[in-house]
């Protein structure tokens, strides 16, 4: 008796097969954005040095914001150190994306986006005082001295720059 059945082989093949795609798309996030273009141009630009301190108690990360907004409401926010990125997050096509040198993997999702997400509240620089419903944040401005600080009074999260120009 052959076990190496060629119905058999077949019925198992096609049933690994859906096992494959059924587990593969089910768990897939969402399809990631497109590298933001800026060739295409139309794109506002903003760089300010930048401290942030991801949660109460860690340690401040000093580096660079970069904040870029185009003509259609695009826009991608990039903090890095020493010219690698850290936090890169992106919102266009109804979408966001967020990734990080510090976990791995990409997170994305549809618009609108979670108030609690800082590198989603930028869309300009200086950031815009955040709304009601932006989970415990506040913005303090020093037109003076032309810095900005942005916290997060739940989790200690808080992002500080100079005003743009």
């Amino acid at each position: 008796m052959n076990d190496w059945d060629p119905g058999r082989l077949r019925i198992a093949g096609s049933v690994l097969a859906l096992s494959y795609l059924l587990v593969g798309t089910s768990c897939r996030t969402s399809p990631h954005l497109a590298p933001v273009d800026l060739e295409s141009g139309g794109w506002e630009v903003a760089e300010v040095p930048a401290v942030w301190r991801p949660r109460r108690g860690a340690p401040e990360l000093i580096g660079e914001l970069l904040v870029l907004r185009s003509a259609t409401g695009d826009r991608m926010v990039q903090f890095s150190k020493q010219g690698l990125p850290v936090v890169t997050a992106q919102v266009g096509s109804n979408r966001w994306q967020i990734s990080s040198s510090l976990r791995v993997g990409v997170y994305t999702g549809r618009l609108p986006a979670r108030r609690a997400v800082l590198w989603l509240l930028l869309d300009g620089l200086p950031p815009p005082a955040p709304s009601a419903h932006a989970s415990g944040w506040r913005l303090i401005t020093n037109a003076e001295a032309g810095n900005w600080f942005l916290t997060n009074l739940l989790t200690g999260e808080s992002l500080e720059g100079v005003a743009g120009p």
